[in-house]
């Protein structure tokens, strides 16, 4: 059976919220080809490859799938020849999906337009609307396969040593704090979380910053602040690897951060995240049972930058169970 999965784009949370639909669409279909094709560039192909080099067959990137209208009447070459018994579309624009539904088929699944082009209808009245991201994509494989998923299954994470990296063995008091995000206005302002982190730490926490690889601008402040970055040594990356990032998670405690990359790779490696939202959906955007989140728009806020840090202080201390107040 050969499969094609097409999505838009995938930074790094957008890849990390896929990869349990791709674990278990493998595991239904054993024996299947699948085929990954983005409209973009999608991070599963490098940083998050470890986690899905078992399951994903080929990638396609810059299938020539876009919202032109001219170009919907182009031939793609990009899947000259090629047969999918199965598309699964995993956007909701009306051109895009039109074009895939163009490439050679045997089913096509498509939420487009309440399921219009799709040969799945939604028979079981899954909900498909604001709803979390990676319960979406299992109402996916419920339609599809017809099975039941009450609940979502943990990420496969295969181990990887950081034995070398000094970090304190008292889970309990490792806070790690991820300050960057994919795009600034998703960004609390550093200076504030540097602030918690000296609160934290006069209550006795070991406190560990997580600074991406597109974030170096703020590896200085964090250092010259007196805060470890366990990524990074000598203003280098010690590893690129997403494994990496993941097995160091499991020895901290919880992680304060934005709606960023980082706090999903926290999140499916199963620790708790304290996550403030400014422009992004709360609701879909973190992970159930594993983020406590604070939507600044609920305290009269719009821009992350605004928001103060006396009632993230406040609220945080709640959270923690403790009194960070002066």
């Amino acid at each position: 059976m050969k499969i094609l999965i097409y999505s838009f784009n995938d930074k790094i949370g957008d890849g990390l919220q896929k990869i349990t639909f791709i674990q278990q669409l493998k595991k239904i279909y054993p024996n299947s080809l699948i085929t990954y094709t983005t409209s973009q560039k999608t991070t599963l192909k490098n940083q998050l490859f470890p986690l899905i080099e078992k399951y994903i067959d080929n990638f396609i990137e810059l299938n020539q799938i876009d919202t032109s209208l001219i170009n919907f009447f182009k031939k793609n070459d990009c899947f000259k020849g090629m047969y999918f018994d199965l598309i699964i579309d995993l956007q909701k624009v009306v051109l895009r999906t039109l074009k895939l539904k163009k490439i050679r088929h045997g089913k096509f699944f498509s939420t487009t337009a309440d399921f219009l082009f799709s040969d799945y209808k939604n028979s079981k009245k899954l909900k498909f609307k604001k709803e979390y991201i990676e319960k979406f994509y299992f109402n996916i494989l419920s339609l599809i396969s017809e099975k039941e998923f009450d609940t979502i299954p943990n990420m496969q994470i295969p181990y990887m040593s950081t034995d070398q990296i000094k970090i304190s063995n008292n889970v309990e008091k490792n806070i790690a704090i991820a300050p960057g995000a994919g795009h600034k206005l998703r960004r609390w302002p550093l200076t504030n979380y540097i602030n918690i982190a000296k609160k934290l730490k006069t209550k006795g926490f070991n406190i560990y910053f997580f600074i991406g690889p597109d974030e170096e601008e703020m590896l200085s402040e964090c250092i010259n602040n007196g805060f470890e970055c366990p990524e990074w040594e000598n203003g280098k990356l010690i590893k690129k690897d997403v494994l990496f990032t993941m097995n160091l998670a499991k020895k901290m405690k919880c992680l304060l951060c934005n709606d960023g990359g980082t706090a999903w790779m926290f999140e499916f490696a199963d620790i708790k995240t304290f996550k403030i939202f400014g422009i992004t959906d709360e609701k879909k955007f973190a992970r159930p049972n594993y983020s406590t989140t604070i939507q600044i728009s609920n305290y009269g806020y719009n821009h992350l930058s605004d928001f103060p840090i006396e009632i993230y202080t406040k609220l945080l201390s709640e959270y923690l169970n403790l009194e960070l107040i002066n």
